[in-house]
């Protein structure tokens, strides 16, 4: 049997084994038997010696191999559940890939059942058990916040910045001196208001809106200039940089900046004076882009909205408690902007409307409301557009000045991507492979108000690329925009903060201190930093939403959800509640009579008489039958009214190791 050494990092897969991806991004399976002392994320080096990993079905065609070296152990701590056994103690992982218990063998007083972080010592046994010191005690697993510190901590993140960076914050002057207002534009005496959520505590844009001398608009964006009191190379900066972006988690928000410098002296609050970065945009009568500036401004913003006053004002209430004077601008700016968002949806600008939701917490940390987030969409977009506008044009000033710089980029589907996107498109009915932002706007024109919309723009959304930062320049596919970058948020972004320095030395005719190598530095690290946040998110979304469905679980309600088959895997169906995007597996080791087989596109189910049955799309009703809350995996099984035994009580069988709860349906003993 011939054999390859391949070096790679490993993957654990949720379903046992692992994957190892090559230099030439191959995939090579690797069994459990095979994976030695590997644990996950670790750089190995392997063995491939199979071209196969069933010969006999070349569907499932993949190199196999065995671990025979750790080169680099990139898993040195973890957090998880401390337990108590009879004549030992352990550590359950919260990463569910992470599949060794570690033993505790040093005595402690940590109690059942908390959080810890540990250190994994060295293993070079695989016969051995693996085992670890407690480093910290983060408290008991149910305890208020315990569960989304637990996470951050996993992620090797912290919320605090050090000593040093608060003394920095500390020595920056509150108070703009007078030898600041000589570089800049004042505009103090403008108009000048900023729209934000209502539980926003930093707001870094604002905006004004007037009569063009010459015809047309004025349309003024200003944004907060960070970059006048974080110099570069400094203890913040490179705090900032390491951050790369704000993180808004379910509970809290983990700041790229120290607070005291967004909230006090950088945020836009009213009726302050503040330093900004300003554009003024000249739009013509039929709202497009007649000529623009940017330069530094100090600015005295007269008003904070929410976008929730803001759709009061456009759905034509009276009680937003606006300001007149205010009122009568976004009267004029209003319809303005609506004409600004036709124009650049008819040049191609997919309307991507991705599912979002609203998650309200309780004084416990438990979820009192969730719903989707649809409110506030009309107030939502008109300043969406005013910042697209922004970037547009400030990417547009950088590119004509042919420095070196960060763009925001978003690449066309690839071959593959197409030909998936209208594949599963064609599963929902739609005669259609799209090929270009035409076609696909053509069919979300067409599918607006069908019961179907919603997985079909799904379907779309998936198989798009990623948008991510770049020095080089390319055109924004979603936004089909020719050259765009990120100026508008500079509290939350490193990336913006990078724009404004680079939009600076534009201005005053400075060299440009970046050089093309620093830049892709600062686009990898941003385009990371923005993946890992957006998975943080994610988690802690997932934890207090499986919290919540837990709770209505063991309430011993059967709630039937009304769901969408959203994908279809060789084990089951996945199915989405479009109310809370919460996701489940129905298994088809649940259809005790039935024989199923899911065709080669994974879009549809047919039974043994060759009948389809389920297809991707397809509103389907469901029960949940079990929830891993470890893995934060939820099992449903499809609501039959016919069958009385599929909502009769349920007893709950709780998992006291696991963590995990099962429902158990109750014998129905024959009377003799």
């Amino acid at each position: 049997m011939q054999t390859e050494s391949i070096k790679g990092k490993i993957k654990f897969l949720p379903n046992g084994g692992a994957i190892v991806i090559s230099s030439n991004e191959n995939e090579i399976f690797i069994g459990e038997k095979n994976l030695g002392l590997a644990l996950p994320n670790d750089e190995v080096l392997i063995e491939q010696f199979s071209n196969s990993r069933r010969k006999d079905y070349r569907k499932f065609e993949r190199p196999e191999g065995k671990v025979i070296r750790i080169l680099k152990r990139n898993t040195n701590s973890l957090v998880g559940t401390f337990k108590h056994a009879k004549y030992f103690k352990y550590v359950i992982p919260d990463n569910p890939n992470f599949r060794n218990q570690i033993r505790i063998d040093k005595k402690t007083d940590v109690k059942n059942n908390h959080k810890v972080l540990i250190k994994i010592n060295e293993w070079n046994d695989p016969y051995q058990s693996i085992t670890g010191e407690i480093l910290k005690d983060l408290g008991e697993k149910s305890d208020k916040g315990v569960d989304i510190e637990s996470m951050i901590i996993e992620a090797g993140l912290t919320e605090k910045f050090t000593n040093s960076i608060l003394e920095e914050v500390n020595n920056i002057s509150k108070s703009i001196p007078d030898s600041e207002l000589s570089k800049r534009r004042d505009l103090r005496d403008d108009i000048i208001f900023t729209i934000d959520p209502d539980t926003a505590r930093d707001f870094d844009d604002a905006i004004s809106f007037k009569k063009h001398p010459n015809n047309g608009w004025l349309l003024g964006i200003h944004i907060a200039d960070v970059s006048t009191y974080i110099k570069s190379g400094s203890s913040i900066d490179k705090e900032a940089f390491k951050r790369g972006n704000s993180i808004y988690l379910v509970d809290r928000v983990i700041m790229m900046l120290p607070t005291e410098l967004t909230t006090k002296i950088c945020s836009l609050t009213p009726n302050d004076d503040h330093l900004t970065h300003s554009v003024l945009i000249h739009l013509s009568d039929d709202a497009e882009i007649v000529s623009y500036e940017t330069f530094p401004a100090i600015i005295n913003s007269k008003c904070r909205l929410t976008y929730n006053q803001v759709q009061k004002h456009i759905n034509g209430e009276t009680d937003h408690t606006i300001p007149n004077n205010i009122t009568n601008i976004l009267n004029l700016l209003y319809p303005v902007i609506k004409v600004v968002r036709s124009n650049r949806l008819n040049s191609g600008s997919l309307e991507l409307n991705t599912p979002d939701i609203d998650i309200k917490l309780d004084e416990s940390g438990n979820i009192s409301s969730i719903s989707k987030r649809s409110e506030s969409k009309d107030a939502y977009n008109l300043i969406e557009d005013c910042m697209l506008l922004a970037n547009k044009v400030v990417a547009e000033k950088i590119a004509d000045s042919n420095y070196p710089s960060l763009y925001r980029i978003h690449e066309e589907p690839d071959e593959t991507q197409w030909n998936k996107m209208g594949v599963e498109l064609h599963s929902h009915g739609i005669n259609a492979f799209p090929q270009s932002r035409k076609e696909i706007n053509q069919i979300f024109n067409n599918i607006k108000g069908s019961t179907n919309e919603y997985t079909i723009v799904l379907s779309i959304l998936k198989n798009l690329k990623r948008a991510e930062y770049s020095s080089s320049l390319i055109e924004h596919f979603g936004l089909s925009f020719e050259k765009y970058t990120h100026f508008t948020s500079p509290i939350r972004r490193y990336a913006d903060l990078t724009i404004h320095r680079i939009l600076k030395s534009i201005e005053l005719k400075e060299k440009n201190n970046l050089t093309k190598n620093q830049i892709n530095e600062i686009a990898l690290n941003c385009s990371e930093t923005e993946k890992k946040a957006d998975k943080l998110e994610k988690q802690s979304i997932e934890k207090k939403r499986i919290d919540y469905y837990l709770k209505k679980l063991k309430s011993r309600k059967s709630d039937i959800y009304q769901g969408f088959i959203v994908g279809i895997k060789k084990r089951g169906l996945i199915i989405e509640l479009p109310d809370t995007l919460q996701r489940g597996m129905v298994s088809f080791s649940t259809f005790k009579k039935e024989w199923l087989e899911v065709n080669e596109d994974g879009t549809s189910v047919k039974n043994q008489s060759g009948k389809i049955i389920f297809t991707l799309g397809d509103k389907i009703s469901v029960l949940i039958s079990n929830i891993d809350t470890e893995r934060r995996l939820i099992d449903f099984i499809i609501f039959n009214p016919n069958k009385r035994n599929r909502t009769k009580k349920k007893k709950i069988i709780p998992n006291l190791k696991s963590g995990n709860v099962k429902i158990k349906k109750r014998s129905r003993r024959k009377k003799s």
